[in-house]
C-alpha cells in the first residue's frame, strides 16, 4: 500500500530533526511513502531543500515534496489539492496520513482544512491523523481537542504522539519487569523503598520561546513523558502485550494517583535575556507522588525535571529497603538499587554489596551491568522512527489513549494553577526547593 504523508509544520525543528531522518530510514526498509512537505516560510521546494539542509540522499528526495502552504489563505489549500491529486493513483491502494506538528490552538483550524482536502478527494482513500504533545493545555482543552479532531477521524484513526513510548529504554522497563521472574518477585512495595525520576537537560529554551512560553515544564514533560515513564515502573502485568491490555494497566496506574500536590516550581535566571523579554515561565519542577495500588501504595515517587543545569542527567533509581544495614547495626551497609540510565546511552545496573579484598568482611557496593549499545550495538532505531513504523502499521501499542491523557491533565491540574511565587534559579544549578524537598523527607538525590 502506498503512504502519503501530509507534513503540517514541514519546516520545523521536528520535521528537520527527527521525522526526516526517520521517512528516510523508513524508505530504506522498503516502505513505500511519500511526504508533502508544509510550510510558510519558503516559496519552491528547491528553497525549501537547499535551507533545509535536505540535499543529501538523492532517493530520499525523489519521495519528498513541498507545498507553500498558509493556514490563513485558501490558496495554500487549493495547492495542496493539486500537489495530492498529481500524486495519487487511483488505481493503487492509497493511505493519507496527515501528521500534525503545530501548536495545538492551530488543531482546529488544520482539522477544517483537512476535511475540506477530504472532501475533493475522488478516490477511496484510508486515512490517519498523527499530533503531537502536549495534546491540549489542560483537561477542557485537551477534550474540545479530541472532539475537534472526532469530526473528521475516528479514535482508530487518532495517534496521539509521546515519543518516550518510541524509546528502547521505555520498551525495555516492561520486558525488564515482566519477563524476569527476580525482578517481578521485588517490584513492589515490600521491597521498594521510594523512586527517583530525574530529567535533567543542560539546555535553555531561548531558542523556541514562542512554542516554550506557552506550556512551561509541566505541559512539556510531567504531564506527558514522566507521567508515562510512572506508569510503565508501577503498572500490574498486562493479560498480553496488546495496545488494549498495556493501556487497562496504565489506566488503573493514573486513576490511583491524586492531583499533585507536592511541589515546587522554578525558571532559570538568563529565561528571556536572548530577546530582551522579561519571562517567569516554569522552566524547572521537582515533585512528590504516589501510586495508590495494592503493590505500590507508600511508596515516594520523587521527580525532578528542567532546562539550563549544569549536567544532563536523565535517569530513574528504584531504591530498595536496607532492612541489612538496621539488623547488623552497620552503616556502611549500602541499600541495593537499580539505576536504569537513559542518556547518553542506556544502561541498566544492579547494584549489590560484595566483600571488599583484604578485609575483615567488610563490603563494598558493586553494579553489574546491562549496556544496549554493547549487547545489541549503536544502529537500534531512534525513537521517532519506531514511532512512525508503528502508525504505517497502524499498530497503535505506543500511543498514549485518549483516557490517558485526561487522567494526566488531573494528576498536574494543582501545577497548571500554582499561585506560589516561582523561584529563580541560577543558570547550572539546581533551583533550591528540589534539595529542600528531599531533605524534608531525609532522602538525597542519586548521583551515582
Amino acid at each position: 500500500m502506498r503512504q502519503i504523508i501530509v507534513q503540517f509544520g514541514g519546516t520545523g525543528d521536528l520535521a528537520q530533526k527527527k521525522l526526516y531522518p526517520a521517512y528516510l530510514n523508513l524508505l530504506k526498509k522498503g516502505y513505500d511513502i511519500t511526504i508533502i512537505a508544509l510550510g510558510r516560510r519558503y516559496p519552491d521546494r528547491r528553497t525549501f531543500l537547499s535551507n533545509m539542509e535536505l540535499t543529501g540522499d538523492t532517493e530520499f528526495l525523489k519521495h519528498l515534496d513541498y507545498v507553500q502552504y498558509d493556514m490563513t489563505d485558501f490558496k495554500g489549500i487549493e495547492n495542496l489539492e493539486h500537489k495530492i491529486d498529481d500524486i495519487i493513483d487511483c488505481a493503487a491502494e492509497i493511505e493519507l496520513l496527515y501528521y500534525i506538528a503545530l501548536q495545538p490552538s492551530l488543531y482546529e483550524e488544520a482539522i477544517k482544512q483537512i476535511n475540506i482536502i477530504d472532501s475533493h478527494i475522488t478516490c477511496k482513500v484510508s486515512k490517519k491523523i498523527i499530533v503531537e504533545k502536549p495534546f491540549g493545555f489542560d483537561s477542557e482543552s485537551a477534550r474540545r481537542y479530541n472532539e475537534i479532531l472526532s469530526q473528521a477521524f475516528t479514535d482508530k484513526e487518532i495517534y496521539r504522539i509521546d515519543h518516550y513510548l518510541g524509546k528502547e529504554f521505555m520498551q525495555n522497563l516492561l520486558i525488564m519487569r515482566f519477563h524476569n521472574d527476580i525482578i517481578r518477585s521485588i517490584w513492589n512495595n515490600r521491597t521498594i523503598e521510594s523512586i527517583q525520576i530525574i530529567f535533567d537537560e543542560t539546555h535553555g529554551v531561548d531558542q523556541r520561546l514562542g512554542f516554550y512560553g506557552k506550556i512551561g515544564v509541566v505541559r512539556d514533560t510531567i504531564q506527558n513523558h514522566i507521567l508515562q515513564i510512572v506508569t510503565y515502573l508501577t503498572m500490574s502485568e498486562p493479560a498480553s502485550f496488546s495496545p488494549e491490555d498495556i493501556a487497562t494497566e496504565k489506566i488503573k496506574v493514573l486513576r490511583s494517583i491524586k492531583p499533585i500536590q507536592e511541589f515546587r516550581l522554578g525558571s532559570y535566571e538568563s529565561l528571556g535575556a536572548e530577546s530582551g523579554k522579561s519571562l517567569h515561565t516554569p522552566t524547572y519542577a521537582a515533585l512528590k507522588l504516589h501510586v495508590n495500588t495494592f503493590y505500590y501504595a507508600g511508596i515516594p515517587i520523587y521527580i525532578r525535571t528542567g532546562k539550563m543545569q549544569k549536567n544532563a542527567v536523565s535517569q530513574i533509581y528504584v531504591k530498595f529497603k536496607n532492612t541489612t544495614k538496621t539488623v547488623l547495626n552497620n552503616s556502611e551497609i549500602v541499600e541495593n538499587g537499580v539505576i536504569i540510565n537513559i542518556h547518553p546511552e542506556l544502561t541498566i545496573d544492579i547494584s549489590m554489596n560484595l566483600k571488599q579484598p583484604n578485609t575483615s568482611w567488610k563490603s563494598k557496593s558493586v553494579k553489574f551491568r546491562f549496556n544496549h549499545s554493547e549487547t545489541f550495538g549503536v544502529n537500534t532505531p531512534e525513537a521517532y522512527e519506531q514511532i512512525v513504523e508503528k502508525i504505517l502499521q497502524s499498530d497503535k501499542s505506543l500511543f498514549p489513549t485518549m483516557q490517558e491523557i485526561l487522567e494526566s491533565w488531573r494528576i498536574v491540574n494543582p501545577m497548571l494553577h500554582e499561585t506560589q511565587d516561582i523561584e529563580i534559579y541560577p543558570d547550572q544549578s539546581l533551583p533550591e526547593f528540589a534539595e529542600g524537598m528531599m531533605e524534608k523527607d531525609n532522602q538525597t538525590w542519586f548521583a551515582g
